[in-house]
């Protein structure tokens, strides 16, 4: 496949979602590892995930260790990021939904748009 024809069909996938995300955007969304991370696991989710329980898990991911080897201070500093940075950029591009009073996100609208482009990014 062309260079030009991958663009064409990565142009017509992200136009015709409920939710078009600028090229711009979405790369300005998938270029944080904490972002990318929040959207492969609430794809293969069924259920809302505690923002916590999902601070956990970035944080045993990033370390390369398991969820019980987290310490509490490190998955609550990235809980505070995603409360404050990612989960509001990704709400606002309907990629994701949270209740901050709840302390629950869950895959929005326009998740598909995204993991699509995920499946070409390795992280």
């Amino acid at each position: 496949m062309s260079e030009r024809q991958a663009k064409l069909e990565t142009q017509a996938r992200l136009s015709g979602s409920d939710t078009a995300l600028s090229p711009e955007l979405l790369f300005d969304i998938l270029g944080s590892q904490h972002r990318r991370f929040v959207l492969s696991n609430l794809s293969n989710e069924s259920t809302p995930i505690p923002i916590d329980d999902l601070a956990y898990r970035l944080a045993a991911w990033e370390a390369g260790t398991t969820v019980a080897d987290v310490s509490t201070e490190i998955a609550e500093d990235i809980e505070i990021l995603l409360y404050h940075v990612h989960l509001p950029k990704m709400a606002d591009s309907d990629l994701v939904t949270y209740d901050s009073g709840d302390g629950v996100v869950s895959p929005g609208n326009g998740i598909e748009s995204a993991t699509d482009c995920l499946e070409l990014a390795e992280f």
